[in-house]
């Protein structure tokens, strides 16, 4: 199996899709928890709990109109108004129970502001467990909110999760590899395949896959 082909064609794919492929990758090679605040740590919560039982593409559309019925992810302007809040969210999107738990989160970071950056202090198992006990966050959606907050992990669904099941290995297995091979990040690898697989879609990620398996 020629893994760094199969990494070389994902970045192939992301110089050729993305809209500024080199500040992509520089973001992803750089983000680290000490760089958010906040604001950046109850979006993330707001995406994940928005997105439970939604794919990526349908929560995309309505993101931007989420993000200004909760006042640009402000926990502070939040917890300010919070009925406005809520009656905003339900506009975009009638999920009563997800608002509600976003609103609570934003109000309780309102009233201890700082915890994005007590959280970049922390090891990752501590963050990860912290994460677990958030309402509609669980054992496989704590990854995926680490990830994108800067941590170094692998989400634990979606594509490449599925692509590594078709290669016999872990996820963790793969981008592990991957990243020990070429010097990239744990989260940069896991970042660049899921992006790959969420542009191409399984039949063709494995389906290119199995050629790189023969080399």
């Amino acid at each position: 199996m020629n893994i760094l082909a199969l990494w070389e064609h994902a970045l192939d794919h992301i110089n050729a899709t993305a809209r500024d492929p080199a500040a992509l990758l520089a973001e992803w090679r750089s983000d680290h928890p000490s760089k958010w605040t906040d604001r950046e740590l109850l979006a993330e919560y707001g995406w994940v709990v928005g997105s439970c039982g939604l794919t990526p593409h349908v929560m995309l559309k309505k993101w931007e109109a989420l993000g200004g019925a909760f006042r640009g992810w402000n926990p502070a302007a939040v917890a300010e108004e919070p009925i406005a809040v809520r009656t905003a969210a339900l506009a975009v999107m009638k999920s009563p129970r997800k608002w509600d738990a976003v609103i609570a989160f934003a109000e309780d970071l309102a009233r201890h502001p700082g915890q994005m950056q007590r959280l970049a202090a922390r090891p990752l198992p501590e963050v990860l467990a912290w994460m677990r006990t958030l309402p509609w966050v669980g054992e496989n959606n704590c990854y995926h909110m680490a990830r994108n907050l800067g941590w170094d992990c692998v989400v634990k669904t979606g594509p490449v999760v599925r692509l590594a099941a078709y290669l016999e290995m872990s996820a963790e297995d793969l981008c592990g590899r991957i990243a020990a091979e070429t010097g990239e990040r744990v989260r940069t690898v896991d970042l660049g395949l899921w992006y790959w697989g969420h542009e191409v879609g399984d039949a063709a990620m494995k389906e290119m896959a199995s050629l790189f398996r023969l080399l």
